[in-house]
């Protein structure tokens, strides 16, 4: 609830193997492709699985809270430390101008800190 516990960003992509991605060795985030560059139902249910993995380690429970995408309807009754829950239906429309600055301060930090890396 601090805002402490940060995950590493999962970014998708078109290209299995970017140009951008040529001579690099570890990245600081999840990397996936798929011909759509789209979160789909397989690539969201291996990224909860590596999560809930993480956070038995850490022995850590957590509620995600997520909108309701169908991506996101992934199998989770196998989740032992992460409890999904639903945004309400139809409220996209109203959190949509949040959900657009987060990821717009999010973008220029990451990149900041990327170009303070190279």
């Amino acid at each position: 609830m601090s805002g402490l516990d940060k995950l590493p960003l999962l970014l998708i992509g078109k290209s299995k193997k970017p140009r951008g991605f040529k001579n690099v060795t570890s990245l600081p985030i999840t990397y996936e492709s798929n011909s759509k560059a789209w979160m789909t139902k397989p690539l969201f249910g291996k990224w909860l699985t590596k999560l809930d993995a993480k956070l038995m380690k850490e022995n850590k429970k957590v509620i995600l809270l997520i909108d309701n995408c169908s991506a996101h309807y992934a199998d989770s009754s196998y989740l032992i430390n992460i409890k999904i829950v639903f945004l309400p239906p139809n409220t996209t429309s109203v959190m949509q101008p949040l959900d657009a600055g987060i990821i717009k301060n999010m973008k220029h930090f990451y990149r900041k800190k990327i170009l303070q890396i190279i």
